[in-house]
């Protein structure tokens, strides 16, 4: 069973987010840079304790006038500090540098493999934050699926399909080859699991290791307002 970590977190992501040049001011449980939204705030809990090692999850979650996200990541080291630190490096490479593309436009940016687009679907305009691809895996990046490119077609080809009824969305992707055979795919549009992506991307042409592997990619997607 999880278990709320007793420590500050939340004092880590302001100090990150202050590495890149936010003023971030606390109102109520979130918080918010330059006073405006979205508001975030971090949590992070102990998912298992072996002893000689412990694995933790830290959410940051996005929080908008009208809806919310989260972002999870899961780290396994041999102290909580180190495991906490892993998971909050993995927040910065995937997750940090979108929200600044997207929410954050006075942030300091730095090349992080971001890009951005405007997708047309069903009739509406949409633009795109797309972040890298995250990987996490002793075998080289290259070696682990033939085309890369086809993950980013499938998640594409996914969010077009689907009934979009909401300003803004995050859709998490991730694929895990898990060192005990296991294979393990999330696909995740604003936190509901998303089954069309997962089957989709379970269909793609991964290599089989016998060590762990795993990629990330997160996309934001925000509808633009109609031209007058």
């Amino acid at each position: 069973m999880s278990k709320l970590l007793d420590l500050d977190a939340n004092g880590q992501l302001v100090a990150l987010l202050e590495l890149y040049g936010m003023k971030v001011e606390q109102i109520e449980d979130y918080f918010f840079v330059d006073g405006l939204f979205p508001g975030i705030v971090a949590h992070a809990f102990e998912m298992e304790n072996f002893g000689d090692s412990v694995v933790v999850q830290l959410d940051i979650t996005m929080l908008f006038p009208n809806n919310h996200f989260v972002e999870s990541f899961v780290a396994q080291a041999t102290t909580v500090e180190d495991a906490i630190a892993n998971t909050f490096e993995q927040f910065e490479t995937n997750a940090l540098h979108p929200f600044i593309m997207a929410f954050w436009s006075n942030a300091k940016k730095v090349e992080n493999g971001v890009g951005t687009d405007v997708w047309e679907i069903n009739g509406e305009r949409w633009e795109a934050v797309i972040s890298n691809y995250t990987y996490r895996g002793q075998e080289d990046f290259e070696t682990v699926i033939p085309d890369i490119d086809t993950m980013f077609d499938v998640i594409k080809e996914s969010i077009e399909a689907y009934p979009l009824t909401e300003d803004i969305y995050a859709v998490r992707t991730v694929y895990t080859n898990g060192s005990d055979g296991k294979k393990v795919v999330e696909g995740l549009i604003n936190n509901e699991e998303f089954p069309e992506l997962q089957e989709a991307v379970s269909s793609l042409a991964w290599n089989e290791f016998e060590q762990f592997y795993s990629v990330r990619n997160l996309v934001l997607l925000m509808k633009l307002k109609k031209e007058a």
